[in-house]
């Protein structure tokens, strides 16, 4: 389950980045006003700082998904809990 969460925050991470990508090539051609521009390039950097932010969260999720089994050997849990 983890796991599925884990490529899938990695796949919108992915896929934001590549938009980020293309809204910057968009702040440079000649279509947008100077209002637009600096709405956009607005965004850009807070969507930006969003997607680093939950790359970061994923990436720590799947280091602690990775360690549980070792803890849980370690530590004598053999079972599941509820």
């Amino acid at each position: 389950m983890f796991d599925i969460i884990i490529r899938s925050a990695l796949d919108i991470v992915g896929r934001t980045e590549r938009l980020i990508d293309a809204m910057r090539r968009l702040l440079h051609s000649d279509d947008l006003d100077e209002v637009q521009v600096y709405e956009l390039d607005h965004e850009i950097g807070r969507l930006g700082d969003v997607v680093f932010n939950v790359d970061e969260a994923v990436r720590s999720l799947a280091r602690t998904v990775e360690c549980w089994p070792q803890t849980a050997l370690s530590h004598g849990i053999r079972r599941t809990l509820h």
